[in-house]
């Protein structure tokens, strides 16, 4: 348990440096959209934009959207945890209700991986610190909007089973931190061939293993063989106009209320560039003013994997200071000097300890 309680810093500090900048935002009904779930302490979309940005290549109309939830460093795991099911969830199936033909695409890296798994197998357990997580159904692979998804992968998942027929890369059959129930395993599996989880085996999180690094890379490693992978599955499922996407319509502002400490109803408001009236969505988000002290605990982890958080946070920093720009689109990008603080933060914690 002292080992899983304080590797909640290396989800934050794998996660919190790498803001990738896509100007292909939700817009009107494309052929394919994609959902991203971050990982923790990512501003949107984080890694994953690269992804999305692969996915969408040679298709005429595709875009994407963030699941919506709040995970600094600081918010309670378990809280983010379900605000990300809860909002995934109502995002997904607004999104088929309003575009019936679309072709749905699911993506998670890290704790939005374990976001998309509850999102689709259902969720609730007992996680970081102790916290709680209670239990949520899943969305049905049998019926709208699950039976619209033609993709979903899962990235470096703290809920990683060994074992799994959707399992690939060479973690298959390690677990990570906290293995998924049978009943959950049975929801998951009943997506067949539209699921892959993704995880290396020297993956801290996904497979207990001990390089930092191998959490941090899968974007680096398999984007483009993970979109051929999306790219086969529009395909059989009926395909997709190819051409160009149009970039017109890529402009997105959003507004958010102020920080609570209670589930409040948040509107988010999207204007898009080629529209003139903005569109609106009412989602339940939960935000937590206050830290949460995660640095309490003893580490329980390998010298190795101290030398390799040091690293990564030192990379990651530069790699945040060079990639601000003042042309993101990031619909809730943070101030870059938020995360590297929180990866130094996590960092000095383990090695205090």
């Amino acid at each position: 348990m002292q080992q899983k309680s304080s590797l909640v810093f290396l989800l934050a500090t794998a996660t919190a440096a790498d803001a990738h900048s896509i100007g292909i935002r939700a817009s009107e009904c494309k052929d394919v959209h994609v959902f991203l779930a971050k990982g923790n302490n990512e501003p949107y979309p984080g890694r994953q934009g690269k992804l999305a940005e692969a996915i969408c290549d040679g298709y005429k109309s595709c875009d994407y959207e963030d699941i919506l939830f709040n995970n600094p460093l600081e918010a309670p795991f378990c809280d983010s945890v379900t605000e990300g099911v809860v909002n995934g969830k109502k995002q997904i199936t607004a999104y088929n209700k309003r575009c019936p033909d679309s072709k749905l695409v699911v993506s998670g890296y890290s704790q939005g991986g374990q976001v998309v798994g509850d999102i689709l197998g259902g969720g609730g357990g007992v996680f970081f610190q102790d916290c709680v997580e209670d239990k949520i159904a899943g969305l049905s692979s049998k019926s709208e909007p699950g039976s619209s998804i033609v993709a979903a992968m899962i990235f470096g998942d703290t809920r990683h089973t060994a074992g799994q027929p959707y399992n690939v890369l060479t973690g298959a059959d390690s677990n990570g931190l906290f293995p998924r129930p049978a009943d959950q395993l049975a929801n998951l599996a009943s997506y067949g061939d539209v699921l892959q989880a993704y995880c290396v085996k020297t993956d801290p999180i996904c497979a207990q293993g001990k390089d930092v690094k191998t959490h941090l890379n899968y974007f680096d490693v398999f984007t483009d063989e993970v979109a051929d992978w999306v790219k086969e599955r529009v395909k059989k499922a009926g395909g997709a106009a190819e051409g160009t996407a149009e970039s017109s319509s890529t402009a997105v502002a959003s507004t958010t209320k102020a920080k609570v400490s209670t589930t409040q109803e948040t509107t988010i408001t999207t204007t898009m560039a080629s529209e003139t009236e903005a569109t609106t969505m009412v989602v339940s988000k939960t935000i937590v003013s206050g830290a949460d002290d995660t640095a309490s605990t003893a580490t329980g982890l390998p010298s190795e994997v101290v030398t390799s958080l040091v690293e990564a946070a030192s990379s990651a920093g530069q790699a945040a200071a060079a990639g601000a720009s003042s042309t993101s689109t990031d619909n809730a990008a943070a101030p870059t000097g938020a995360p590297v603080v929180g990866i130094m933060i996590g960092v000095a914690a383990l090695l205090a300890i």
